[in-house]
């Protein structure tokens, strides 16, 4: 099978890892995103990023790419290229089902450590849209920064969790609610049917999902 790719999970986010070169090239190419990484000095898997950072990071530049290595023995294991899944390896379609199913895993792995449980406040000035998906998340007992990489962006996760905690929000718009739901990993479901005794009725009920599926 031709399978030319290689993935990672770092943090719970799944990554394509990419040589050297071919990141030198993307990056000329300006084709880099967020969810790229470089195997650097056959030892480690470092996650682009457009600045140095505290953690490790690889980071592009026109004449060579500076590396900010991991220095703890966890983060030494976390960034190790021993971690890395190689499709390319793969010679049947069982392969590449155990691999897609090896990715899976890492990535729920890091939803079920909770260092941190969220707890949310509700109030009775609180919409019942807004109680329930409080509710929802409060029983799920989790550390939202682990699903932090499920939203579409960092800005989204922190606007979301401060709109969550604030003791001065009492709603919820139908679009956030779909966001929040959907990177909780929590289905939802909007209906539409006739009040009871209803003059002119539908006749019918109406119902779509709100969360998507992966």
């Amino acid at each position: 099978m031709n399978l030319d790719f290689k993935k990672i999970v770092i943090d719970g986010k799944n990554m394509s890892v990419v040589s050297i070169d071919e990141f030198n090239r993307m990056y000329k190419n300006k084709s880099l995103d967020t969810d790229i990484a470089v195997e650097f000095n056959d030892d480690y898997v470092l996650p682009y990023s457009k600045h140095i950072k505290t953690t490790p990071c690889a980071i592009p530049g026109d004449l060579f790419v500076r590396g900010v290595l991991p220095t703890t023995e966890e983060d030494k294991e976390k960034y190790s290229t021993k971690r890395v899944v190689n499709f390319s390896s793969s010679s049947s379609f069982k392969d590449v089902l155990n691999n897609v199913y090896k990715i899976k895993e890492e990535k729920n792995a890091g939803l079920t450590i909770v260092n941190d449980c969220l707890h949310l406040d509700i109030y009775e000035e609180d919409t019942p849209e807004l109680r329930i998906i409080k509710q929802a998340i409060n029983d799920k007992h989790i550390d939202p920064d682990s699903y932090k990489n499920k939203f579409p962006s960092s800005s989204d996760f922190n606007n979301d969790m401060r709109a969550l905690k604030s003791s001065s929000n009492h709603s919820i718009s139908f679009f956030k609610a779909k966001r929040i739901l959907n990177s909780f990993d929590i289905d939802g479901e909007f209906i539409i049917r006739d009040k009871k005794d209803a003059v002119n009725p539908i006749g019918k009920e109406y119902s779509i999902k709100l969360t998507e599926e992966e």
